[in-house]
């Protein structure tokens, strides 16, 4: 049992059947039935099944600090929540890019948990349906609370039957948009036409070196995570308490330092496991071993083939460990 055990934050480690990862998958089939209110199915999910979790995770986090201001509380909230953001969304699309709807889910769930953390550290009941026209307007779905208010009563609150299968360009369409919303390729309002065709190839470019070398996806998911969230958690703070604690959240060097860490964690394992797959293909092309096509056509081969195997260990090795809100990385 780890009842009682807690991260450095006071915060209660996240048990592997409550995790952003376990819930993407449930909340994924939703998003199916509805795709065209995708970020207003999230954001009512993550309330749903978050908004209790945030309130009992923020008075935790006041317990473990009595002495700590808004601020440094705020702050305290935010590395989480970048760091859950990372070791969860980047971690789960990382070498396997076939999981991106999961992991851009996943993702979007961590930083929305935050969210809700913050409003309950701002007296804001994080259970109720107003912080779900909140999330719309942090996460720039809506330009105002009005608008997002007026939108959420045409959404229809459980759709079912989305477990079928989805036109390509619709799963396409929503992958762009959530990549959107994570700030991996703009805000998360509507695109024109030409932000879509940008977005469009760079997802594109980065799946296609991904089925490649899929841990290139780990470093690059945890950049954008990281920036994203960090960004994401102060214009959350200035939202619910408006004023200059935002800048003070900002200028905290815990806010930023234990994030960092937890991006240079990833990058380094990345790096660590990409060298094995060169070495490998190095090796063998040394060694005057010609399986196809010559010497490139080895090389690849050799390449592509270890960097799956090496991925595939990493991948099993992560899913075995305790899913745990504090870890500082992937």
């Amino acid at each position: 049992m780890n009842g009682g055990r807690r991260t450095t934050d006071g915060s209660r480690p996240t048990r592997p059947d409550d995790s952003t990862t376990v819930q993407a998958q449930a909340l994924l089939p939703m998003i199916w039935a509805d795709p065209q209110h995708m970020p207003e199915q999230l954001a009512f999910f993550a309330v749903r099944r978050f908004g209790q979790r945030a309130a009992a995770a923020t008075e935790r986090r006041k317990q473990h600090k009595p002495e700590a201001g808004d601020a440094e509380l705020a702050g305290d909230t935010i590395a989480h929540g970048t760091r859950l953001t990372i070791a969860d969304g980047a971690a789960l699309g990382g070498p396997f890019v076939v999981l991106m709807p999961a992991s851009f889910v996943a993702a979007l769930l961590a930083q929305a948990q935050m969210i809700l953390e913050l409003a309950a550290l701002a007296g804001q009941d994080p259970r109720s349906e107003r912080r779900v026209a909140d999330l719309l307007v942090l996460q720039d779905v809506y330009p105002s609370t009005e608008a997002a208010e007026a939108a959420l009563p045409g959404v229809p609150r459980h759709p079912q039957g989305g477990r079928g299968r989805l036109p390509r360009r619709t799963r396409w369409s929503l992958l762009v948009r959530m990549a959107a919303i994570l700030g991996i390729t703009g805000g998360g309002e509507k695109p024109g036409k030409l932000q879509r065709v940008m977005s469009t190839a760079l997802i594109a470019a980065l799946f296609l070196v991904g089925m490649v070398l899929p841990l290139i996806w780990v470093p690059a998911l945890a950049w954008f995570y990281r920036q994203n969230s960090l960004r994401l958690g102060v214009k959350a703070v200035q939202y619910y308490t408006p004023g200059a604690t935002g800048d003070r959240v900002r200028r905290r060097r815990g806010t930023t330092r234990v994030p960092r860490a937890a991006g240079i964690a990833a990058i380094l394992r990345f790096l660590a496991l990409t060298v094995v797959p060169f070495l490998a293909a190095a090796a063998v092309v040394l060694a005057g071993v010609r399986v196809v096509g010559g010497f490139w056509g080895t090389a690849l081969l050799v390449l592509v083939a270890v960097s799956f195997l090496a991925a595939g260990a990493w991948f099993v090795r992560h899913r075995s460990r305790p899913a745990d809100g504090g870890r500082d990385g992937p």
